[in-house]
């Protein structure tokens, strides 16, 4: 499968997240759909894993698979995402909902360098003055490798991928009303 390919098997399920984030934002904004809070907070924990490993699988698949080597903040991003496969999966296995502090810790940071690194892809003035330019041996992080769909790059898949499980983390302390 070439790389082309690639990007838009795992942008389209990224792109439709989105909308599916969109939608759950405006559900908890207008305090409606109880229904999906509640099967939200029952199976949020497999929803998470999911997204874990995605993060997981679409990271390593552009590096190891085609070569794309990461940046800095990519590696700083994939410290975040990483654990968390074994933290949801360890989670389900003893039914520890402890699991969301954790989550929602690293997934706040996570997705704060990510949206950083969003902010100097799409923005040239950012990128001279980034962290990154400081390290002359290391990828640009202001390099866009993909763009599908004209705004999904990788850092737009990580931070959309962090969105949702602090997304997730949010609906398990909600109060159905």
């Amino acid at each position: 499968m070439n790389a082309y390919l690639y990007q838009f098997i795992i942008a389209t399920p990224i792109m439709v997240l989105q909308g599916v984030l969109l939608t759950i934002l405006l559900l908890l904004i207008f305090n409606k759909g109880r229904v999906v809070i509640r099967h939200l907070k029952k199976h949020g924990k497999i929803y998470a894993l999911v997204a874990a490993i995605a993060a997981l699988v679409g990271s390593l698949g552009f590096s190891e698979g085609y070569a794309y080597a990461p940046c800095k903040l990519c590696w700083i991003q994939r410290i975040f995402h990483y654990p968390q496969v074994i933290l949801f999966a360890v989670a389900l296995y003893l039914k520890d909902n402890k699991v969301w502090l954790y989550s929602l810790w690293l997934s706040g940071i996570g997705a704060l360098v990510a949206g950083y690194q969003v902010l100097i892809q799409f923005n040239p003035s950012f990128a001279e003055s980034s962290v990154c330019s400081i390290v002359p041996a290391a990828e640009s992080c202001s390099d866009i490798l993909i763009q599908a769909y004209g705004y999904i790059s990788i850092p737009v898949m990580s931070l959309t991928l962090f969105v949702a499980l602090i997304t997730l983390g949010i609906i398990q302390y909600k109060k159905i009303s």
